[in-house]
């Protein structure tokens, strides 16, 4: 039977919700730790922002009345903003009253209704860029409901992939008449911190993919879906290596540890000269320190390693094609994911690949929803410059329920854009206050456009008529033409109030 750890933070969250609210709901954010345990990382409810419910106190609200739309805003924008090795498991209420947490309850059983609503927005959202994984997308999700009037809490998990026999179902094997299934759940609230592992790696983007499209206007979202499958199939042949030595998949990661610890002590004796040493010493990993203090520890450097290019297809699939364009991609994606110490190498091999994944994915998102025009002439040198990667940890209140690397979660943020985009992001997504100057922004910096304007064969040959930069507004110029703006229609009420005088003497 799958179990879902939670720390007494989680239930203080759960009674703090009710109590200010009446009524709260949110989502869960955990990570699997192994197959029948789940980790609850964090709990996050939903600001509601219709402003017929303002005031939560003065409106009976349910389970039925839980807005789908924002809740599955709220899913997707936080499983931007989680590490490859954390997602949004499940939903979870918080009420003041008995029936959220009475399974018999008509309350109750509105929540499968709520699952299966949130899932269908889900799979319409993931249909257009795809789930942020390079394995198998998630199946069972949790459901957590506290009542604060008699302390209880009931956990369940739904599954959309199981139904019941009676029923029938549609192409994605989701039973429309229950919409889903609820199965028993255990649950645990634990005293012991949770121990987290931090791994940290950069994946380099240097390729050139070709523009298949013939028309003259070319659609710059559909070349960026080309980017995602070239990168994801790339992932999928790669090989991970931990501290530059390729590690065996079924052992866990503290087993690791410990191996490479022992092999330290025996080569620190050894070069002591049968000096001994203290039974106290500390692993020998060349482990890296963590940005600004911000992982609290040191964390495993990892590498991922991509195949050579001629191995990925047979020799006698290789054809000489003319093309009317090239893509090409360049940069750096910080990679940082966090692991339980019980993790088999093999997850934290596809965590790392998951987080190449989800964090590319991300920015085109948020690059292409800023886009006022998504076509442009294919004759043009055309230069995008999607956000890049910053890292925040999430504040504790009270003693932290988490020992070893502190766990963080990210954002992205445009060239000028201010740390504040971050910090309100974070309030309406995650529910936390974030201080500026705690956000670390130096993972990634800021690229330099001169590769891409001399870096690619025949760009000698491109002129600055022929350059079309991101149709992104940079904020400062924006800001800049906003005051130009203001500047000139004051000049202009000036100019026309004194002619005003002028005329009205003659």
């Amino acid at each position: 039977m799958r179990t879902v750890l939670l720390s007494k933070s989680d239930e203080l969250y759960l009674e703090k919700c009710a109590q200010e609210n009446q009524f709260s709901y949110g989502i869960i954010v955990g990570h699997q730790a192994d197959l029948t345990k789940s980790v609850v990382v964090h709990l996050a409810r939903n600001i509601e922002e219709d402003a017929e419910l303002e005031d939560l106190n003065d409106v009976r609200l349910t389970i039925q009345d839980i807005n789908s739309k924002a809740l599955a805003s709220q899913w997707l924008s936080a499983s931007k903003m989680c590490p490859g090795s954390f997602d949004v498991i499940g939903i979870f209420v918080s009420s003041v009253r008995p029936d959220v947490a009475n399974e018999q309850s008509s309350e109750f059983k509105n929540a499968k209704k709520l699952f299966s609503d949130v899932y269908d927005l889900l799979l319409k959202s993931n249909s257009s860029l795809g789930v942020y994984t390079t394995d198998v997308a998630q199946t069972d999700f949790v459901f957590l409901s506290y009542s604060l009037s008699d302390k209880k809490v009931v956990c369940k998990n739904y599954s959309y992939g199981k139904h019941c026999k009676k029923t029938y179902f549609t192409a994605n094997i989701k039973c429309i008449i229950c919409g889903g299934t609820f199965s028993t759940m255990e649950y645990r609230f634990v005293d012991k911190p949770f121990e987290w592992i931090q791994l940290d790696s950069n994946y380099y983007l240097d390729d050139v993919l070709p523009i298949l499209d013939t028309t003259r206007r070319v659609n710059i979202e559909d070349q960026f879906q080309n980017i995602i499958k070239a990168v994801r199939k790339n992932l999928m042949a790669s090989e991970v290596f931990l501290q530059s030595e390729l590690v065996d998949d079924t052992i866990d990661l503290q087993t690791y540890i410990k191996k490479k610890k022992t092999k330290g002590d025996k080569h620190k004796s050894g070069t002591a000269g049968g000096t001994p040493t203290s039974g106290s010493s500390t692993p020998t990993l060349p482990l890296i320190t963590s940005d600004g203090g911000q992982g609290g520890g040191d964390s495993i450097r990892a590498s991922i390693v991509l195949p050579v290019r001629c191995q990925l297809s047979k020799p006698t699939d290789m054809k000489v094609r003319e093309f009317n364009g090239t893509l090409r991609t360049s940069g750096i994606i910080a990679t940082r994911i966090f692991c339980s110490p019980r993790n088999s190498i093999a997850d934290v091999k596809r965590y790392l690949r998951d987080d190449v994944l989800r964090s590319l994915i991300t920015r085109i998102q948020v690059y292409c929803d800023g886009l006022t025009d998504p076509y442009v002439a294919n004759e043009a040198l055309y230069i995008s410059e999607p956000p890049r990667r910053v890292f925040f940890s999430l504040p504790s209140e009270g003693p932290s329920n988490s020992v070893g690397a502190q766990v963080q979660f990210s954002e992205y943020l445009f060239r000028g854009e201010a740390l504040t985009v971050a910090v309100a992001q974070a309030k309406q997504v995650l529910d936390v206050e974030l201080d500026p100057e705690s956000i670390s922004v130096e993972a990634e910096g800021l690229p330099d456009d001169s590769n891409f304007m001399n870096g690619g064969p025949g760009s000698n040959a491109a002129n600055d008529s022929q350059v079309m930069y991101s149709s992104m507004p940079k904020p400062e110029l924006s800001r800049s033409l906003y005051m130009v703006g203001i500047a000139v229609a004051l000049l202009v009420l000036l100019a026309s109030v004194a002619l005003h005088y002028i005329l009205t003497d003659q």
